[in-house]
């Protein structure tokens, strides 16, 4: 089994990874940001030698959409610079990347599914940083004879806990307000838990899978309306719920209107089917 380090331990898709239940013989080190902080090279250093991992999970970012209009300087230096520094790191010590991006790398401009090969084109300042980090992964890993890479791309990511739009919904819904909820953004929710089942089985085998650039999701897509009166549906909760335009909410950074990432290309090299949206929710929240 491949040691496997997991930086970002404490968020989102970290703290999921961290929990995930491995062979006895399977290794994970968890680095929250006190030990690998990737605003700082030294601290990079530091964890990659002292832990010895043969693959790093990094999930680790900075996802504050909106206030990175305003922190822009800080969001490049965790999402673009910072991932540099990881990336090079890991290369000249043969360690392989597992590196995780978003749907905001891409304008959003289209109808159709997003593939890898379409070319990104972020309208903020988040989609940028991340954009730039992709592209310091492959220039780190160019001409690496002992390590590779693989980037996930992932879209409208959410979980059965912690901070997110499906759990934003049930605390919208406890208070018995009427709510208007965005209806014209298209994606497909992602459950934090199977993505980071997926991460971790690339990880601990890295012939699963060929290196490079992949699109992980559910079959949609939808709105976040009708996500939003699944989870109320689900829950057998009664919201006052209406539809609405981008307009009625507006944002400092600009959201893609249609972010459908194509699931099929990745699970066609798995020998799988992609999940549906509702049918993953559903079993997610049964779960919890």
């Amino acid at each position: 089994m491949r040691k496997v380090l997991i930086t970002g331990a404490n968020g989102q898709l970290g703290s999921r990874l961290s929990e995930l239940t491995l062979p006895i013989e399977a290794e994970t080190v968890v680095c929250d940001r006190s030990e690998l902080d990737l605003t700082d090279a030294a601290s990079i250093g530091r964890a990659i030698g002292n832990h010895r991992p043969n693959v790093v999970i990094n999930a680790a970012a900075y996802t504050a959409v909106d206030r990175a209009e305003e922190e822009a300087e800080l969001a490049h230096a965790v999402n673009a610079s910072g991932v540099a520094n990881l990336a090079q790191t890991c290369a000249a010590n043969g360690v392989d990347l597992i590196h995780v991006s978003t749907d905001y790398v891409f304008s959003g401009d289209q109808n159709d599914p997003y593939h890898t090969q379409d070319a990104p084109a972020p309208t903020g300042v988040y989609g940028r940083s991340k954009w730039e980090g992709e592209k310091a992964v492959a220039r780190a890993f160019s001409g690496a004879q002992h390590a590779q890479f693989w980037i996930f791309r992932v879209a409208w990511l959410y979980d059965s806990r912690g901070n997110n739009f499906a759990q934003t919904m049930l605390r919208l819904a406890a208070t018995g307000k009427a709510l208007k909820i965005v209806n014209d953004q298209w994606g497909a929710p992602t459950a934090a838990g199977p993505f980071a089942s997926l991460l971790m089985e690339v990880a601990q085998n890295s012939e699963l899978l060929e290196a490079g650039t992949w699109h992980y999701g559910t079959s949609g897509p939808t709105t976040w309306f009708d996500f939003a009166q699944a989870i109320f549906e689900h829950e057998k909760l009664v919201v006052d719920a209406t539809p609405c335009g981008t307009e009625a909410y507006p944002t400092p950074a600009k959201r893609p209107a249609y972010s459908y990432l194509d699931p099929d290309p990745l699970m066609q090299a798995l020998g799988r089917k992609p999940e549906h949206w509702k049918d993953q929710m559903n079993r997610v929240f049964q779960k919890n």
